[in-house]
């Protein structure tokens, strides 16, 4: 079932430079429910960031710049991440992921950010990306082996010269 909440769009990245000049908010004049995103920092050979906006909703951005630069991205960056109407089934947060890729379009690192947010709300949030998720699963997670089956793995340990070892029937 699609909600109809959906990512309407992310404005273009903008590198805000070190200098004295004001750098606008990425939310303003938009008139439904926007978060203006500041990267503070991440890995330094970053060319493009991706931004999926997760808790059911399924949104993906194109990769921002949509086309690779010619340089890495200079941090602070800032985009805005601008939302259609929520429909009803919306709980108040929105959580989202942004990766860092290379030039290759490889992760270089990932950060992940939960935003309470209502129907026109403007958020501000800033964050900085940082090594990517570990995706393994820990050993404790792990589901329990099925007992049930028997060991396949040795397939004649326990036999002895063509007897069961336990003296049972082949």
């Amino acid at each position: 079932m699609k909600r109809t909440l959906g990512l309407l769009s992310l404005i273009s990245l903008l590198g805000v430079g070190s200098g004295c000049t004001e750098t606008p908010d990425p939310c303003a004049g938009y008139e439904r429910a926007c978060i203006g995103v500041t990267v503070d920092g991440g890995p330094p050979s970053t060319y493009q960031l991706l931004v999926r906006v997760l808790d059911g909703y399924g949104s993906i951005t194109p990769q921002t710049p949509r086309k690779v630069p010619q340089q890495p991205l200079t941090y602070p960056l800032r985009f805005a991440i601008r939302f259609d109407e929520f429909d009803r089934q919306h709980r108040g947060m929105i959580t989202f992921e942004i990766t860092a890729l290379n030039e290759l379009g490889d992760t270089l690192g990932q950060a992940q950010k939960t935003v309470a947010i209502h129907y026109t709300e403007k958020v501000g949030v800033s964050l900085s990306i940082g090594e990517p998720f570990d995706m393994t699963v820990p050993e404790d997670l792990r589901p329990a082996p099925d007992l049930a089956m028997p060991d396949l793995a040795m397939p004649d340990q326990g036999k002895l010269d063509g007897m069961p070892a336990d003296g049972g029937p082949l």
